[in-house]
């Protein structure tokens, strides 16, 4: 492995350097999703039910334990019981953009990963190529293919590192913006819904 990567030259030093970018922004982001709930339909219930006694500080206390953008989104609207509808979609749309920042938080390094890594390995490639072609040029009286494929071989080294990384950076990409899809759903769906609760409330 070691000698596979002094083969590659010099374009290896950075797509190790994105690679180990790319595990740590994976890692991160997976525990975040981890830690976060994706379904809050009891925490809505009991929600609902602490405002329909009145009892907002439990309905605050019950929407910052569960965590998450949703639950962000619900504590927003809470915290200003009271106010008009329009102050409350106010409120309720910051805290959502807010949210919507930690989701995404790291996705554009993984996109970045995914665009360069192979680029960096075609360049690597096309440097290895004109260094075999330099290094046969100098090599006078000598005709054999093999000479030129084993230069070749190694400057493809770089093409293929650059593809190895892309790939699997480009799959967790995909699946962290699903996620994020799935919560700006259920945002939108519960925001409407506690604005609709505590406006009717405020309004009778």
């Amino acid at each position: 492995m070691i000698e596979l990567f002094r083969q590659g030259g010099i374009i290896m030093y950075p797509l190790l350097f994105l690679s180990i970018l790319a595990l740590a922004v994976i890692i991160e982001r997976i525990y975040y999703f981890l830690m976060i709930r994706d379904d809050l339909e009891e925490v809505m219930d009991k929600v609902e039910s602490a405002l329909k006694r009145d009892r907002v500080l439990e309905a605050m206390q019950i929407a910052r334990r569960a965590k998450g953008p949703v639950a962000a989104v619900l504590a927003a609207a809470i915290a200003h019981k009271g106010e008009s509808r329009h102050v409350l979609e106010d409120y309720v749309r910051k805290a959502g953009s807010e949210e919507l920042y930690k989701l995404e938080r790291g996705l554009p390094v993984l996109e970045m990963i995914v665009t360069i890594s192979p680029l960096l390995g075609l360049l690597g490639t096309v440097l290895g190529i004109i260094e075999s072609f330099n290094i046969l040029g100098a090599m006078q009286g000598v005709s054999e293919p093999a000479v030129l494929s084993v230069g070749i071989a190694k400057a493809l080294l770089t093409t293929a590192t650059g593809l190895a990384i892309a790939i699997p950076v480009a799959v967790f990409h995909t699946y962290f913006n699903r996620r994020i899809d799935k919560f700006l759903l259920e945002m939108n769906k519960r925001s409407v819904d506690i604005v609709n609760l505590l406006a009717g409330r405020g309004e009778s």
